[in-house]
């Protein structure tokens, strides 16, 4: 295989850089550092949605006042969301009218998250998430957000320039290209993608085959539809979490770092000899 005619897609978290998840949970008013995914939380509701916040917190809610509820603010800002995960029997108008409707959540609980996540050592990207339990109408979950690459990511990166491998970011975060693009010189700002549902990365991966071959590289239950539509699909391990079996099932190859990721191009590329 000409490594010129292979593309690779990544993840955002836990593939390309470690995410770091203050989570503070409605009903049992606890707040704290995660391990556990906010696809993991999404998932052990029966009619559950993630959604991302399509704002930056420095500019919007960080000045809004606590005691506020953040459904009012929302819409009082027109602040918008992306349903990035749900149930298949939810609709995204669904979604948003449980978060409108919320009576539960004020500004302080993402202040409190906030809070605890400017204490991690951390890019300045963040973002606030919302897991919402559409059946009962409530938001269950407040998510702040930030990242941190991984040690060997950018140094991938670059070997993947160097060998003439276009390289593209699809992530479920909230990241904007001209926040993460000064983080990774080795990718075209127009190759980076936020804030994308599965379907999104599916439809991106489907859209590349038409002219290269793609590996897509992921780690999640919301990268299988992505990994399933992929000439190679390599999932990676690097950050503990609770996954679908079936996504192992797809897996074409696993890594538990993501340098692993040339070793299995070049691997690839001897065997096409």
């Amino acid at each position: 295989m000409d490594t010129s005619e292979l593309a690779v897609v990544f993840d955002g978290a836990g593939v390309l850089y470690a995410p770091f998840r203050i989570i503070k949970d409605m009903e049992r008013g606890v707040t704290k550092r995660s391990r556990r995914s906010g696809l993991t939380c999404t998932g052990r509701i029966e009619e559950g949605a993630m959604v991302i916040l399509k704002t930056k917190y420095e500019e919007t809610l960080a000045r809004e006042d606590p005691s506020k509820f953040l459904s009012d603010v929302i819409k009082r800002e027109k602040i918008e969301n992306k349903v990035i995960y749900k149930e298949k029997r939810v609709s995204d108008r669904e979604v948003v009218e449980a978060i409108l409707g919320d009576k539960h959540v004020k500004v302080e609980d993402v202040h409190e998250a906030m809070t605890f996540l400017r204490k991690c050592d951390i890019l300045p990207v963040i973002g606030v998430g919302l897991i919402v339990d559409v059946a009962r109408g409530v938001i269950r979950y407040v998510i702040a957000g930030g990242i941190n690459f991984f040690p060997k990511t950018r140094k991938l990166l670059s070997e993947l320039r160097e060998i003439g491998v276009m390289a593209y970011v699809a992530s479920g975060d909230r990241i904007e290209r001209e926040e993460i693009a000064t983080y990774l010189p080795d990718i075209s700002p127009d190759n980076i993608f936020g804030m994308m549902k599965p379907e999104d990365k599916r439809d991106l991966v489907r859209g590349l085959k038409e002219e290269h071959k793609v590996m897509m590289v992921g780690d999640d239950i919301n990268d299988y539809l992505a990994m399933c539509e992929a000439d190679i699909a390599v999932l990676s391990l690097q950050e503990e979490g609770d996954r679908p079996g079936k996504i192992f099932e797809i897996a074409d190859f696993r890594i538990k770092d993501i340098c692993e990721v040339k070793e299995v191009i070049d691997e690839i590329r001897e065997y096409a000899k």
